[in-house]
């Protein structure tokens, strides 16, 4: 009879599973190395702003942890989504050898050949569903280097890790199939609709459906609309706010005299990306919204999608209003809901 080493057991062992919120990193990193340039470096790439938000929320919320706390805290261990911050050449970082464990001696010494920055990524350390992304150097110049040049695909890594969670946020009650095809024959979109969304407005005559999500929190607001396409200057960012500004005027109004729904495009910016939705040319434009005569206001953001085939332009707005709620999580629930059928 032979006996199992601790290490083989916990292997065998039966793992929980990862917790954690949307968004949520935990850095591990020695103190020297957290407080000097490097952490600098990755706050100020991991908790730059999220766009565009009324007041600035970080794209991703970090936790900092010694990997002393973490060994000797299990709970601390059972995160989904992990990063480390190493210096290879200190033989003496308790992290180092922790990511010289994790990687193993072959590939760990070839990193450290190699001497230029370098990342690698595990999986389910402590827990299942975790995502481990190591990011070191031979120095800490070295180490800002890896962040810098790293931080685009450890982003799109991250926000892939946690569609999960979105998903079961956006999704926590079952498809509205009926709402859903209905949606799909007039605007000619791969679009699931939950039951927790209803019908605020249906303008058949002039393409407008108007959905929406009330809850104790925050109201979500989903617009589809449909335009014929005869000339390319219909998806330039002024068109777009055009657009949304004819909806706001006409659709979103209030009691008060004059008051309805407009782009605020003075005081803060309108970004403006390319993508494709559908398998097809599509416009995202991001910005805030405010009412004309009330302090009311929150994020927006449109996607218009070109159907050259048929002549057509496929407008889908969505916009949260929150008042004094993070609306950050907010926004990206409305864009998992609007993607996750038509992202290619």
């Amino acid at each position: 009879m032979c006996a199992c080493n601790s290490e083989v057991t916990q292997q065998l062992d039966s793992k929980n599973t990862a917790l954690g919120r949307l968004n949520q990193i935990v850095v591990v990193a020695d103190p020297n190395i957290w407080e000097s340039t490097v952490g600098d470096t990755f706050r100020y790439y991991f908790e730059s702003a999220y766009p565009l938000l009324p007041a600035p929320e970080a794209i991703f919320d970090l936790k900092y942890y010694t990997p002393e706390e973490i060994q000797n805290v299990e709970v601390r261990r059972e995160f989904r989504t992990y990063t480390f911050l190493a210096d290879l050449s200190d033989e003496a970082s308790p992290t180092t050898k922790m990511v010289k464990k994790d990687m193993g001696n072959e590939k760990f010494n070839q990193a450290l050949k190699m001497g230029t920055p370098t990342t690698s990524v595990g999986r389910d350390k402590w827990a299942k569903g975790q995502l481990l992304v190591y990011l070191f150097g031979q120095n800490q110049d070295s180490i800002k280097s890896t962040i810098r040049k790293a931080f685009p695909a450890v982003a799109r890594r991250v926000n892939k890790h946690d569609e999960s969670i979105l998903n079961s946020m956006v999704y926590a009650v079952i498809t509205d199939v009926g709402l859903s095809e209905d949606i799909q024959e007039r605007y000619n979109i791969n679009i699931n609709i939950p039951t927790d969304y209803v019908i605020a407005r249906d303008d058949k005559v002039n393409n407008v459906t108007w959905l929406r999500k009330n809850t104790n929190k925050a109201d979500y607001h989903i617009v589809f609309r449909k335009f014929e396409y005869t000339d390319p200057n219909q998806i330039s960012k002024e068109s777009i706010i055009n657009m949304r500004n004819a909806f706001g005027k006409e659709y979103v109004t209030s009691d008060v005299p004059n008051n309805f729904m407009v782009v605020n495009d003075e005081d803060l910016p309108v970004y403006e990306y390319t993508l494709k939705l559908d398998n097809k040319y599509a416009k995202e434009v991001r910005g805030i919204w405010e009412m004309t005569e009330e302090f009311t206001g929150g994020p927006f953001c449109t996607y218009v999608i070109v159907d050259e085939e048929n002549g057509e332009l496929t407008y889908i707005d969505t916009f949260v209003l929150a008042p004094g709620q993070k609306k950050r999580n907010l926004m990206m629930q409305l864009d998992h809901l609007v993607k996750s059928g038509m992202e290619s």
